[in-house]
């Protein structure tokens, strides 16, 4: 959907609005301002303060003391740690999750509308079942997960009649009838309408489907939005029984906190994002056909190393070319989470605390980490690959990418700890051929 400039405008009229509110009512640090907005991006906050400075309806005093405490240095959250760890979220996912707080919520909520023997269905929810089980959760949870490294992850711990490897989106579902259905989509209409499709198909009649839907205030044209969706529920058979504003947080990613940095942002709540909690009660059978939908960023392949998930895109023919990282961006961290940024296309490499980099050797790359992640030597992985032995500038090419991954991966195990996720601390290091 298109957003014209006149719907900014409004958009960025309400910001201001909701600022000034926020201020008189007595807000003077830039944390708390967002936390008191309606899921206002914080560099969207910080550039409405700087608007109504300029316009002299706030006082440049004000503006001194949001900023004060936005320049502090971040600093490393008490977070407890969970049983069950969860692979770090990758951008690409669009994986924000919920914090201990919100899906201990939504369980409660589900138990007070199921029975004891009742299955409850999670659509791209994983930290739900994580806390379900860790709890030991009187009902019986089946996560439904598109990413194989989370479910790969959880089917270590979790029986494999809990977590199914799924796209909701496309591909064929399971079998399962479920009295209650939570789900957390990417939060774009089409995504959300689609996820909804799917929740209709599993939640019985008489049922109910917990979504979790984007505040006013995270981007203009939320409103209209929001009735195209209540539309689409009526189709599908839905009926919405309550709507509760900002009821649920999440805990802000590795990735997301290394955008806020790279904008000089560096105190901000770990839970200042919020959704709304639309509660809806599947009224009607509704034979409406599945939607259909272009997949969000297809053709990467990925790979794990001490944690950090490295994602490729679709390698070139394997033939030997250059697998250094090339710099796009200055300080490499992309400084948006928003699909609509145009930079996303430049990136051939993506990190999990994105990172993005083009590549020229993509292939020989895919290589490199595979050696490495297995500590297997990365000179012999791509000359087995190649089915030649390598010249001095090839091994010259890549120990340079090597010893780039071995950076990065230092650099984003650290900012990994930030989460709050258990992850082994062992060093990684070049293997030599």
């Amino acid at each position: 959907m298109t957003i014209t400039k006149t719907e900014i405008q409004i958009f960025e009229d309400a910001v201001d609005s909701w600022v000034l509110e926020a201020i008189a009512c007595g807000v003077r640090s830039f944390d708390q301002l967002v936390v008191s907005l309606p899921g206002v991006y914080p560099s969207v906050a910080l550039k409405s303060v700087q608007r109504l400075v300029y316009a002299k309806k706030i006082s440049s005093e004000i503006l001194a003391n949001v900023l004060k405490p936005a320049k502090q240095k971040l600093q490393l959250p008490n977070y407890s740690y969970h049983q069950i760890p969860l692979p770090i979220p990758h951008p690409l996912d669009y994986d924000w999750r919920f914090s201990d707080a919100s899906a201990r919520r939504l369980l409660n909520e589900c138990a007070k509308v199921t029975n004891l023997d009742d299955t409850i269905v999670l659509l791209g929810t994983p930290s739900l079942l994580r806390m379900g089980i860790e709890e030991s959760y009187s009902r019986r949870l089946v996560l439904l997960e598109a990413n194989h490294t989370v479910t790969h992850s959880l089917a270590q711990v979790v029986p494999q009649t809990q977590v199914i490897q799924c796209d909701v989106m496309r591909e064929q579902l399971p079998s399962l009838t479920a009295a209650a259905v939570v789900l957390d989509p990417p939060w774009y209409p089409e995504h959300i309408q689609s996820f909804l499709w799917t929740a209709s198909q599993l939640c019985q009649i008489g049922g109910h489907i917990l979504l979790s839907m984007p505040p006013i205030g995270t981007r203009p044209g939320i409103q209209e939005e929001w009735v195209q969706i209540l539309d689409w529920t009526q189709q599908i058979g839905l009926t919405l029984v309550k709507l509760e504003q900002s009821a649920l947080s999440y805990v802000t990613p590795p990735f997301e906190l290394n955008v806020l940095r790279a904008e000089g942002l560096n105190v901000v709540s770990r839970e200042w994002r919020r959704g709304n909690l639309a509660v809806f009660l599947r009224s009607h059978q509704a034979e409406i056909p599945r939607p259909t939908i272009s997949s969000l960023d297809d053709g990467w392949t990925e790979e794990v190393l001490l944690g950090v998930r490295i994602r490729v895109r679709q390698p070139n023919i394997l033939e030997f070319t250059d697998p250094s990282l090339i710099s796009i961006i200055p300080g490499d961290v992309l400084q948006s989470v928003s699909r609509r940024d145009s930079r996303r296309q430049l990136a051939d490499v993506w990190t999990s605390g994105n990172r993005i980099f083009a590549c020229q050797g993509r292939g020989v790359l895919l290589q490199i980490l595979r050696a490495m992640e297995i500590g297997r030597s990365p000179y012999e992985a791509v000359a087995v690959s190649v089915q030649r032995p390598l010249n001095l500038n090839e091994t010259e090419l890549i120990s340079h990418a090597a010893n780039q991954i071995v950076n990065i991966v230092s650099t984003e195990q650290k900012e990994i700890l930030l989460f709050g996720e258990q992850r082994n601390n062992t060093q990684l290091s070049l293997a030599a051929g």
